[in-house]
């Protein structure tokens, strides 16, 4: 491999030789995280969309918990561009990714729950990569980084996954949110 060359994509879809997970440099790693930062601006935009979109019995109770996390999601997005400013990351400021859009309760819940189980995978994913960093002091500083994301992320998915026990199981269990065996 040439200096800078992160090789072929590999069938997992991730840089590297087939086969290989290849080495990333911190500029590449760097670009990965501004890549997770875009999802975090698509969460922040996502709760404060149906925290106003919410309709329904308890509409207003769920405005506050959907502003709520909001507040946390914008916690999340400061929190990556702390990192990348960090390590010297200048980018052009750049919002999230589209999203659905519900005012039914159930709905939003659902789409938050997928929208930060994926996240959870993802973090998942970056820690496995880390091993692949070139910069060992910057891997272990990133890898309490994304742990803590992960922890965060996996907790509200938790809680969403909790709210929505009362809803259709079999609509549940196409998302993978409970045990098939219930």
């Amino acid at each position: 491999m040439m200096p800078g060359d992160i090789g072929v994509t590999n069938q997992s879809g991730e840089p590297g030789p087939a086969g290989d997970p290849g080495i990333y440099t911190l500029a590449q790693f760097v670009s990965l995280i501004n890549d997770d930062l875009q999802n975090e601006w698509t969460h922040l935009q996502f709760y404060l969309y149906h925290a106003s979109a919410v309709t329904g019995l308890h509409a207003e109770e769920y405005k506050e918990f959907l502003t709520d996390a909001a507040k946390g999601e914008l916690n999340h997005v400061q929190q990556f561009l702390d990192c990348l400013y960090g390590f010297d990351f200048v980018q052009p400021c750049a919002g999230g990714h589209p999203f659905q859009t519900y005012t039914r309760v159930e709905d939003i819940l659902i789409e938050a729950h997928t929208l930060e189980r994926q996240v959870v995978v993802n973090y998942a994913k970056r820690l496995e990569q880390l091993k692949s960093l070139d910069d060992k002091v910057a891997a272990a500083y990133l890898e309490v980084f994304y742990e803590d994301q992960l922890q965060d992320s996996f907790e509200d998915a938790r809680h969403i996954q909790r709210i929505l026990a009362d809803v259709d199981h079999r609509q549940l269990r196409k998302l993978n949110m409970m045990d098939p065996r219930k």
